[in-house]
């Protein structure tokens, strides 16, 4: 539970609604129902009653949401007094969902600037929505995001009303990623999603609302986060390493340049799949950015670029 949640909460009380709340928030409904079901979890107690007309606050849920409003008031009050001091000499400051390849530009500009006698480097990692955040309060100047095609329009909608541009980098089907050495493999049986079912599904801790584990082909509908058999990890090394020491599988996008010799793992097409993932950058419109934060960008344009010629 973190104060993201806690907003999220507010807003399914606000409007009565899961659906509602989910469509102002710019998420999907079964992202904030899993958020939602996760906070009654560590609660212990429902913190909502569902009915067909919608949702409503239980007694539990009523005192939860007064504690909530005055956590948020003071963590807004914290915003406002709080100073950040800009570090000396070069500075670059990024945030970026868990995609290695966005990971492998970053390292090769901190790399070659290692000389430089001052500087001050910054990577964090969340989901789409917490880059939208860093960026929006200047927690970070740069972000690399993904989202799904068929919400591209809603999203581009959500950054222009935080004051954001999007700079396009590529478009992408997701893959499945399993072991050079999967059971599925070994046995020359197809790697597909149906024939997954019964192996486990790893990824990434509260990361509800990224479509990949929400996959569309042409004739059916993978939630992937009911599957029976699900492992959550937060870094990517955890993952890696646990498919390349395993059986099980989990959905990312075409390979990075390390990832056969490091973790000797595969990503595979996903048979007849419908869904894309767009790649792009954000910033704030009029940001003026280091000379390391351009480089960044250079780069990592390069190397999208790159991926989505790589037949």
């Amino acid at each position: 539970m973190d104060i993201k949640h806690l907003e999220f909460f507010c807003a399914v009380a606000r409007y009565g609604s899961i659906n509602r709340a989910a469509q102002e928030l710019y998420i999907s409904q079964p992202h904030l129902s899993h958020i939602i079901r996760d906070m009654e979890t560590d609660a212990g107690v429902p913190l909502f009653q569902r009915t067909k007309q919608g949702v409503t606050l239980t007694a539990e849920g009523q005192a939860f949401l007064e504690h909530s409003k005055v956590i948020l008031k003071e963590m807004e009050s914290l915003k406002q007094v709080s100073c950040r001091t800009e570090p000396e000499g070069d500075c670059m400051r990024l945030s970026m969902t868990k995609f290695t390849h966005t990971m492998e530009s970053f390292n090769e500009v901190c790399t070659r600037r290692q000389r430089l006698p001052k500087f001050t480097y910054f990577l964090n990692e969340g989901t789409t929505l917490d880059v939208v955040s860093d960026v929006e309060e200047c927690v970070c100047d740069v972000g690399c995001i993904h989202f799904a095609s068929h919400e591209a329009e809603r999203f581009h909608k959500l950054l222009s009303e935080k004051g954001l541009e999007l700079t396009p980098l590529v478009t992408m089907a997701p893959h499945i990623v399993v072991s050079k050495n999967h059971e599925l493999l070994r046995r020359n049986i197809p790697v597909t999603l149906k024939n997954l079912r019964d192996y486990g599904f790893v990824r990434y801790i509260g990361q509800y609302e990224d479509f990949i584990y929400n996959i569309s082909t042409e004739d059916h509908q993978t939630d992937l986060n009911n599957s029976s058999r699900i492992i959550y990890v937060y870094g990517r090394a955890a993952l890696m390493h646990l498919i390349s020491e395993s059986d099980f599988y989990t959905i990312g996008i075409q390979g990075f340049s390390t990832q056969d010799s490091l973790y000797q793992c595969v990503s595979i097409p996903i048979q007849n799949c419908k869904e894309r993932l767009e790649f792009g950058l954000i910033t704030r419109k009029g940001a003026i950015l280091s000379d390391s934060e351009q480089e960044f960008i250079r780069n990592v344009t390069t190397r999208y670029h790159a991926l989505q010629e790589t037949p």
